[in-house]
């Protein structure tokens, strides 16, 4: 080997060491940075934040770690995310904190806005990966009683989908129940909702939801309707909206005389409160007035409670409200169903 082979390997050497660091570098700087106000600092990769709750997975951990965020000081995220803001605000972007308490919000043309940190009331990535956009939850209930041979199952499932500017939730619940002596009582019903976020708050809104129930003596109702609706309070730590519009009604019984249709206009709100640790209260309710029965009205309730339990796992409590004052079964304007069950969800 001469002297100058030696100086260009000492050369190539030293281009190498230079390329290892900047590509250290480079991957270290792919990582999602939260500072604490104990002035811990965490890094990973943020997976969410909603419901007061910020979640971040690093590479030294099996378990992703949930925060607090009134505990947080600073962050910085390299993905693009959604930003929801106080006031029913929302951005989407890159976001990093610039100073103590404040945060820098750049989006896809460059454009930079500057807000409070405590003004973000959820951070969702979006995905260049169009199936990485869903998340969804299933849960099991099973219950039996010797006595008369009681047994009962339920099912249900949830799936959402989330862009920028579309929001697409669904749900569907299942009830089996059967003893001696007694008809076997079924109870299925299901939900699709599309919504298209709108400035200030506002959205636009296109359902449609179906219901089984031998309690009412209803083969299959489907109600498609559309609406507009608003976002009355929006924090980290609550969401509470109202929604106006028409719906049509198809509704199918198993006396096949009794079949129809109608219209209706409906007002529905959704509450989402959070503000406890590993908890998630879920409620929402619909009432519906018949523009072509006279005097008929109709109302839907829904509350879900959840306990966060570890690997993604929780434990459910449901309860469900159908009411109808012109049913087709006198005596059984009332229906409701009352589930528990363990339940799992995924890309959460």
């Amino acid at each position: 080997m001469n002297i100058f082979t030696f100086r260009m390997n000492i050369g190539k050497t030293k281009y190498l060491v230079v390329l290892i660091l900047l590509m250290s570098l480079t991957l270290g700087a792919q990582n999602d940075t939260i500072q604490l106000k104990n002035s811990d600092v965490l890094l990973g990769e943020i997976k969410s934040f909603s419901t007061g709750i910020l979640v971040i997975e690093t590479s030294y951990s099996d378990e992703d770690f949930r925060i607090e965020f009134n505990k947080v000081k600073a962050i910085s995220v390299q993905r693009k995310c959604i930003i929801g803001l106080t006031q029913g605000r929302r951005r989407y972007g890159n976001i990093r904190s610039d100073a103590q308490g404040k945060v820098t919000i750049t989006d896809e043309d460059g454009n930079v806005e500057h807000f409070k940190l405590e003004e973000i009331t959820f951070l969702q990535e979006i995905s260049d990966n169009f199936w990485d956009r869903f998340r969804g939850n299933i849960d099991l209930g099973f219950n039996f009683t010797k006595a008369n041979h009681d047994t009962q199952f339920t099912t249900s499932g949830q799936l959402e989908y989330i862009s920028e500017i579309w929001l697409f939730s669904s749900d569907i619940n299942v009830l089996s129940s059967s003893q001696d002596s007694v008809a076997k009582t079924k109870r299925r019903d299901a939900k699709m909702e599309l919504k298209r976020i709108l400035p200030r708050k506002w959205y636009l809104l296109g359902a449609l939801s179906y219901l089984s129930n031998t309690e009412q003596a209803l083969d299959a109702r489907y109600n498609p309707n559309l609406g507009i609706g608003k976002l009355l309070k929006s924090t980290n730590k609550l969401y509470l909206g109202v929604t106006v519009g028409f719906a049509y009604n198809i509704e199918n019984y198993v006396d096949a005389s009794l079949d129809k249709t109608s219209t209706e206009v409906f007002i529905s709100s959704g509450f989402n409160m959070f503000d406890y640790k590993d908890f998630d209260l879920k409620t929402t309710i619909k009432f519906y007035y018949s523009l072509s029965e006279k005097g008929r009205f109709r109302t839907d309730y829904d509350l879900n409670l959840k306990y966060d339990m570890p690997l993604n796992f929780y434990i459910k409590l449901g309860f469900t409200l159908n009411y109808d004052n012109q049913s087709a079964i006198s005596g059984s304007d009332f229906d409701y169903i009352l589930s528990s069950g363990l339940g799992w969800k995924f890309n959460k």
